[in-house]
């Protein structure tokens, strides 16, 4: 996988239930995943209630990569994701 290319942000898209849908936008992919773990120690994010965010948005979560250029959206599970969340535990 070469998406995301070095340098993307992230914007991620989310259901606010009846209250409409917003969005967030990151620098990186760490402060991304930080992001979601705030989210889950607030308790709007349950990762066993709902399956993990992905690029298909079936649990009310996308990801997308933005660039100057376009706007891709890109699975939760991709690496550059895996590896900010695993050295965010570290």
């Amino acid at each position: 996988m070469t998406y995301p290319p070095d340098g993307c942000g992230y914007e991620v898209a989310y259901s606010l239930g009846r209250r409409g849908f917003s969005s967030e936008r990151f620098a990186d992919e760490f402060e991304l995943m930080r992001w979601f773990g705030e989210m889950v120690r607030r308790g709007l994010f349950a990762p066993a209630e709902f399956e993990e965010p992905d690029e298909d948005g079936r649990n009310g979560y996308r990801i997308f990569c933005v660039t100057a250029e376009q706007r891709v959206g890109i699975s939760y599970f991709h690496p550059r994701l895996v590896r900010a969340r695993i050295e965010g535990l570290s």
